[in-house]
């Protein structure tokens, strides 16, 4: 029988309650994201939520590339910053040093990452942005929407994606800043700004010194037919085919 070719693509989880059992708690992760890799080529290896941040260079270990997906909010006081509004919502800490572990993981290895919402926000923090903790001015966003996004002409996601404007389906309460830098210089860190909302919204990062580190604030696997949902895919788990070839050399 000839061997499996196919890579192994990690994906987080989130952390809930269950309430249909006091004191006790679940991962959960929403389908779309297997699939969409699937229909890749990839086969999708879940990453407990509460996962210890010292496992993960192990876990690693057995990947091809990562991708790090939605949740609630972002509580960034263990990291120095302001406590969450009122609103927030913010995920388990453990979840949140989870991603934020994997992330600079991945980062260090030059293994293949694809930060989708809560994920971008997690490689913003890794690279210091700035945070928009509550969304007032951009109130559609959290009610979950299609809107046209613009990224940046010279970027590798426009390669990527094979267009600079298209629809996505949005559906965030929180987004990175531009930190005060032009649209088109990079954030702290050496993250670079890419694509933006009409109304400013910052929705598209890249690592321009990685083999493949984008992050998106929208969701891909909402639109799993868009042509630019079925390009983002295959390119990262093209990506990710490239990075064992590198490895197993």
């Amino acid at each position: 029988m000839p061997a499996d070719s196919r890579v192994l693509i990690g994906l987080t989880t989130e952390v809930l309650d269950a309430p249909w059992y006091e004191g006790r708690r679940r991962y959960q992760l929403f389908v779309d994201y297997s699939l969409c890799l699937r229909e890749a080529g990839a086969i999708p290896v879940l990453i407990p939520g509460d996962t210890l941040p010292d496992d993960v260079p192990r876990i690693l270990d057995g990947l091809d590339g990562v991708l790090t997906t939605g949740g609630d909010d972002a509580d960034l006081r263990a990291w120095g910053g302001p406590a969450p509004t009122p609103e927030c919502k913010p995920v388990p800490l453990e979840q949140q040093s989870l991603n934020l572990a994997l992330t600079r993981h991945v980062l260090e290895r030059d293994m293949p990452l694809l930060a989708v919402c809560f994920g971008m926000q997690m490689l913003g923090l890794a690279h210091e942005a700035g945070f928009d903790q509550h969304m007032e001015l951009h109130a559609d966003h959290t009610k979950g929407i299609e809107h046209p996004v613009k990224l940046a002409a010279d970027s590798r996601m426009a390669e990527v994606i094979g267009s600079t404007d298209f629809a996505v389906p949005s559906f965030h309460h929180q987004a990175l800043k531009d930190a005060g830098h032009a649209q088109d210089a990079p954030l702290p860190g050496g993250l670079r700004a890419v694509g933006w909302a009409p109304d400013g919204t910052l929705e598209a990062v890249e690592v321009p010194t990685a083999r493949f580190a984008l992050g998106v604030q929208w969701h891909p696997e909402r639109a799993p037919a868009s042509a630019a949902s079925r390009a983002l895919f295959s390119r990262f788990v093209a990506a990710a085919a490239a990075y064992r070839s590198l490895q197993t050399a």
